[in-house]
């Protein structure tokens, strides 16, 4: 018997339909395809971002859920996820091994908006295969590394690495921890908050002027989601100390049996003794510690990521032209790769 086609229905709100979403979000394995997430990014971020949202059925039943919004443009109109910029992982919101389904109802709802956009960007679709999917070009592709398995120990996964990388990894921890390195997991209400002023205290003495405008320039939304995140069990906020100061602090997400690596702030000062190493290996040990099959180390492929990953799925984005201009500005992404 043939499967019953897909049929798609807008939908006027999140609520309109939570309960399914929520539910797929979890299939997903995906914290940036929640409610959650992509409630608070409208409520703090989406600045002049109208949400166009549908519900994908199939025989009555809710399989995918399309979240995207159109943003006014001087000279053309975009159609973009929900949650764009912010987000390490988008795309249609369905169970992981569904991709398939949710591009054909992302094709559906792109189709259903047409008279409102020029041009479709698509950013950081997990995997290959969307511009097939989608009938789209392909604009750019960026790594999406990670460290996936079971290992019995620390020690089996780090047999997994270079006898190089091993022995400076094990060479830089000890050296810090007899300085007196100290390891604290946020883990009560009332540290959420200085320990988020210390993240944003501490990307902002790294970065500078180059902090990142979707981090350091979205602080209200990420403290609303921060506070979510803390009281669904999903936060992680690991802090090192030194001297009684915090140094470094890895912010993260667990959902579902994955922890995502999101933000970090480290103490530029500390850079010769590799903090960053250190501190990226003692998330990842943390995550496996507490469960995790897979810890996502973010996009791009840094070369600290390469030394801790065991694969590369990867990101792609994709774009659909609607008009000459639309043209003009896709093209021009493409050309900067992004």
């Amino acid at each position: 018997m043939a499967a019953h086609p897909l049929r798609l229905e807008p939908l006027s709100a999140i609520d309109e339909a939570r309960a399914e979403w929520t539910w797929l979000a979890a299939a997903s394995g995906n914290p940036f395809l929640t409610p959650e997430w992509c409630a608070a990014w409208l409520d703090h971020a989406a600045t002049e971002a109208t949400p166009r949202l549908f519900a994908a059925l199939r025989g009555g039943e809710t399989v995918v859920i399309v979240a995207l919004v159109i943003v006014p443009g001087r000279y053309v109109r975009k159609a973009r996820f929900l949650g764009f910029g912010a987000a390490n992982e988008l795309g249609p919101i369905c169970a992981a091994e569904d991709l398939e389904l949710g591009g054909e109802a992302l094709r559906l709802a792109l189709e259903a908006t047409r008279r409102d956009w020029d041009v479709f960007h698509g950013e950081t679709l997990p995997g290959a295969g969307w511009p097939g999917r989608l009938g789209a070009i392909p604009v750019g592709s960026e790594g999406s590394p990670l460290v996936q398995g079971q290992w019995p120990s620390w020690d089996d996964y780090l047999a997994t690495r270079s006898h190089n990388f091993r022995g400076e990894l094990r060479r830089k921890e000890r050296r810090l921890l007899e300085r007196g390195l100290v390891e604290r997991d946020v883990s009560e209400g009332d540290e959420l908050g200085p320990a988020l002023d210390a993240l944003f205290e501490l990307h902002r003495l790294r970065w500078g002027a180059a902090a990142s405008p979707f981090f350091a320039g979205l602080e209200g939304f990420h403290r609303a989601f921060a506070e979510i995140a803390f009281a669904r069990g999903w936060l992680r906020l690991r802090l090192l100390e030194l001297d009684g100061r915090v140094v470094s602090v890895t912010h993260g997400f667990r959902f579902g049996d994955g922890e995502w690596s999101y933000q970090f702030g480290r103490d530029p000062a500390l850079d010769s003794s590799s903090l960053g190493l250190v501190a990226s290996a003692q998330a990842i040990r943390g995550a496996f510690a507490q469960g995790a099959r897979a810890f996502k180390l973010g996009p791009g492929r840094q070369p600290y990521k390469l030394r801790f990953a065991t694969g590369d799925p990867g990101l792609q984005t994709v774009g659909i032209a609607r008009s000459l201009r639309g043209w003009g500005s896709l093209l021009a992404a493409r050309r900067r790769g992004a």
